[in-house]
């Protein structure tokens, strides 16, 4: 047709496969005579039937092609076990360390020792947080409240003097250098020496919403100076190792070690936050909820101790259980979180199964307790579970894992190398409409390990409480860097692209984490000081303080960055602080 340049109106009929056109539609698409029967086409119409399936089958997995990034068969994504033997050896990954035949054995011994002990417990009437009616045979959920901090945390930061934040930034730039890490572009010959003032003055500029333009005239620096240091200084490379400076130094202080909830885990939480775009950009999206009538992005974060280890923009209209794996493995920071927090949008078919490959522990808040019942399974016959209170709602395809372990291997693998992200492995999976067996391999795997993290978490109050601290830690980060970013209007982050909207978010977050290890510091500081003066009441006072606060800390006003010397002496501001 296209050879001849002739429409697909001008074609016969019979040219026409019969496949392509759905008994249900033909009289929509086909032409007829007075007796009913087909003289031609509507090639409008049936052009766009074609185009609109072409869509849905590239979505769907069954149409590929092989020169495409996103639209390639899965299996070319994957890497070769034997050419990457040596590398993955390495990697020391924990799901391809031992057979997966021992493996799921000790997790169905696991998963079956928690069904046995849930029926137990419940029956005994030992699980006191839970309630089950004999009558309806349904089981009610009582949370704990939890206790306010508020008030005692206003009473200790209410006592400190408010200090401008270009001082807090001189501050934590002094204890640990971060300003070193933000390197210009210029050749090796042409550098210049990093001055500190304008680049505090450009961070503060992008973070808080009021750009170069407004930062020169509410501070002491030109506007010159502000646009040649945003362009010579400021990339995504750079401040995220700047983060990470500070991050490392937060955890080498002594009140660290007091944020941990558990001993042996450190709990790390992820979330997104929404913020709006004054200029639409490809990443961002419309949300009447969120943004009004404007665009915006979500700001994806991984918090671990009150500290956001690692964090990028995603689109408003992505799913957030799609970079759960990809935050916490692309974390760069010494901090290490050994088990992961999320709220119900973390949750997909195959986070569980991702993280536990790793060696992490994903550990929800659910919210809906009847929803989760209906996620319980178990892994060997239901029979045995005829006369429990609280029944499996089906028993996992064992067999399937084992059979597809190589092509899981596969995906382990590529994940691990960093050859693919998570957010693009579950797009494909999950938009897969034909039978794909490694796909329901996967999500068996799934099953199985949340059901043991559901019975976990239905048995231990005290499990639940720590992935509710956790959640809740997230959430005052983002009352913070929602202050920071409404310090220059609107709840927004400045940029005309994306790379500029991502550095606006890394500034931010610099800003945060610089509030937070200047905050740590003060604790860090208290503590010591009641350590040694045996006040036992004191120190569990600062041990339950929050660092994420800015009460004390001015973010707005005329910023003077031109420093005559001084800087903020800890020694003497601690000094006058009375917990008792």
């Amino acid at each position: 047709m296209f050879a001849k340049q002739q429409r697909l109106s001008q074609r016969p009929l019979d040219e026409c496969p019969a496949a392509t056109l759905p008994k249900r539609l033909r009289p929509y698409l086909l032409m007829f005579d007075a007796e009913g029967t087909p003289t031609g086409l509507h090639a409008d119409r049936y052009e766009f039937w074609l185009y609109r399936q072409v869509r849905k089958r590239f979505q769907a997995g069954e149409l590929y092609i092989d020169d495409s990034l996103q639209h390639r068969h899965l299996s070319d994504e994957l890497v070769s076990m034997d050419e990457k033997a040596a590398v993955l050896a390495q990697m020391d990954i924990p799901f391809l360390r031992q057979p997966v035949s021992a493996q799921l054995d000790a997790l169905a011994a696991e998963l079956r020792a928690q069904w046995v002990a849930f029926n137990r417990e419940l029956k005994q009437g030992k699980l006191t947080h839970l309630e089950y009616d004999k009558d309806t045979q349904r089981l009610t959920w009582r949370k704990p409240k939890g206790e306010n901090q508020k008030a005692r945390e206003q009473a200790l930061y209410e006592q400190l003097p408010y200090c401008d934040v270009a001082d807090v930034f001189r501050f934590v730039n002094g204890q640990c250098q971060f300003l070193s890490a933000l390197t210009p572009l210029q050749p090796r010959y042409a550098k210049k020496v990093a001055d500190a003032d304008s680049l505090m003055a450009v961070i503060i500029a992008q973070a808080m919403n009021h750009g170069n333009q407004v930062m020169a005239r509410t501070s002491d620096i030109p506007y010159h100076v502000l646009e040649s240091t945003y362009q010579q200084y400021l990339r995504q490379a750079t401040l995220h190792v700047a983060n990470d400076c500070i991050s490392n130094a937060i955890a080498a202080l002594p009140i660290f070690p007091h944020y941990s909830f558990d001993l042996d885990s450190l709990y790390g939480a992820v979330d997104g936050q929404k913020f709006g775009v004054e200029r639409p950009t490809v990443k961002a999206r419309y949300s009447r909820k969120y943004f009004g009538r404007g665009k915006g992005v979500v700001a994806y974060t991984l918090l671990c101790n009150h500290v956001p280890l690692n964090g990028y923009l995603i689109g408003a209209h992505e799913y957030e259980a799609h970079h759960v794996f990809d935050i916490w493995y692309r974390n760069t920071s010494d901090i290490v979180p050994s088990a992961i927090t999320g709220d119900m949008h973390s949750i997909n078919k195959a986070n569980f199964a991702i993280l536990h490959w790793f060696g992490l522990r994903f550990e929800p808040r659910f919210t809906d307790l009847d929803d989760q019942l209906q996620e319980l399974y178990c892994a060997d016959d239901l029979a045995l579970y005829e006369k429990c209170l609280i029944r499996p709602a089906g028993q996992i395809d064992r067999q399937l894992i084992v059979g597809e372990k190589a092509n899981i291997d596969r995906i382990v693998a590529t994940l691990g190398l960093k050859e693919m992200t998570q957010g693009t492995l579950i797009r494909k999976l999950c938009t897969y409409t034909a039978p794909n067996p490694t796909r329901r391999a996967i999500f068996e795997f799934d099953k199985l390990i949340r059901s043991i993290y559901t019975l976990r978490y239905l048995r231990d109050p005290q499990l639940e409480r720590n992935v509710h601290r956790s959640q809740n830690r997230i959430e005052s980060y983002h009352q913070l860097r929602s202050t920071i970013a409404q310090v220059g209007g609107k709840k927004e982050l400045t940029g005309r692209t994306d790379i500029e909207i991502e550095i606006s978010n890394q500034c931010a977050r610099l800003i945060g984490n610089a509030i937070i290890f200047y905050n740590s510091a003060i604790l860090s500081l208290l503590l010591t000081k009641y350590e040694a003066a045996g006040n036992a009441k004191a120190l569990a006072l600062i041990t339950q303080m929050s660092p994420a606060a800015w009460r004390h800390i001015l973010l707005n006003g005329h910023y003077t960055f031109q420093t005559d010397g001084k800087f903020i002496d800890l020694d003497a501001l601690v000094a006058g602080l009375e917990l008792g």
